[in-house]
């Protein structure tokens, strides 16, 4: 059997695939069990197994986006004439639905 030549490219896409297939990064035994032993060696030899967890990481949750005062009071005015119910919960809903959008 030829032996794999790991590179920057190879690595990224080899250990992109599995964590698009776990959902997170891969143990050792994980890799292992891929027949994907070396690539814990490459990883370790080309900026560390923390560097490149760091790097396929999920990117992070947006901020929830800033809303006006008034653009939330506005909608839980609109929300109550349509609704009715409890002003606070139209409040809550208008904010929830106007930091989604």
């Amino acid at each position: 059997m030829k032996r794999r030549t790991w590179t920057e490219a190879t690595i990224e896409a080899e250990l992109t695939a599995v964590v698009a297939t776990l959902g997170r990064f891969p143990k050792r035994a994980e890799l292992i069990d891929r027949g994907l032993g070396g690539l814990w060696t490459a990883m370790q030899r080309n900026g560390g197994v923390p560097a490149w967890r760091d790097r396929l990481a999920a990117p992070a949750a947006p901020e929830p986006r800033a809303v006006a005062h008034e653009d939330i009071a506005r909608r839980a005015y609109f929300l109550a004439q349509e609704r009715g119910g409890d002003p606070v919960a139209n409040w809550l809903l208008a904010e929830r639905e106007l930091r989604a959008a």
